[in-house]
C-alpha cells in the first residue's frame, strides 16, 4: 500500500485513493508546457482585477473559482471516501503545486501561511508595461518615450491659462 501512495502526485500525497482522472488531467493542463503559461496568465489578470477592485489579493478559493466556474474552483467531484482532512490535503495540495508552477513561470507571486497575499509576478508586470509602451507608442508614431512623457498635452490650454 505504500508503494501506491509513493506513485500518486505530490499534490495527492498521505491520501489512501488514487486521485481521480479529472484532478490529474486538470493539473497537467494547469502546469503543462504547452498550456500553463495561459492559465498563469489568466490567474495573474484575476489577481490584478481583484487587488485593483479590492486592494487584497483574492484566495486560492476565489481564484480557482473563478479559473473553473462550472465545478466550483475543484477540477472534479473528489472520492466519497476520503475524510474532511484528506478532502481538505488534496484541496491545497492542488492549489498550492498548480500556484507555484506559475509563480515559477514568474505571473503570479504569494506569501505562504498569509491569507490574500496573492499578487502579480515580475513576469507579468513586465509583460503588462511593455503592453502599456507599445499602446502609447501607436498612439505618438516616430516619438521617442521621453519625447512623450516631456510633451504637454494640449498646449493651447496651457497658453490659455497663463493669459
Amino acid at each position: 500500500m505504500v508503494e501506491m501512495l509513493e506513485s500518486y502526485p505530490i499534490w495527492w500525497q498521505e491520501i489512501d485513493a488514487p486521485p481521480p482522472a479529472e484532478w490529474v488531467f486538470m493539473f497537467e493542463d494547469f502546469t503543462g508546457d504547452d498550456t500553463a503559461e495561459q492559465w498563469a496568465l489568466a490567474a495573474a489578470i484575476f489577481i490584478a482585477q481583484t487587488r485593483r477592485r479590492t486592494t487584497a489579493g483574492p484566495t486560492f478559493a476565489e481564484l480557482f473559482t473563478y479559473l473553473l466556474p462550472d465545478t466550483d474552483g475543484l477540477p472534479g467531484p473528489l472520492p466519497r471516501n476520503l475524510d474532511f482532512i484528506q478532502r481538505r490535503r488534496a484541496v491545497a495540495g492542488f492549489r498550492g503545486h498548480a500556484a507555484i508552477e506559475w509563480r515559477r513561470r514568474g505571473m503570479i507571486s504569494f506569501d505562504n501561511g498569509v491569507m490574500r497575499s496573492l499578487r502579480v509576478g515580475r513576469e507579468f508586470r513586465e509583460r503588462s508595461r511593455r503592453r502599456q509602451q507599445a499602446r502609447e507608442a501607436a498612439r505618438h508614431p516616430g516619438k521617442t518615450e521621453r519625447e512623450r512623457l516631456v510633451e504637454p498635452a494640449d498646449t493651447d490650454a496651457i497658453t490659455e491659462r497663463e493669459s
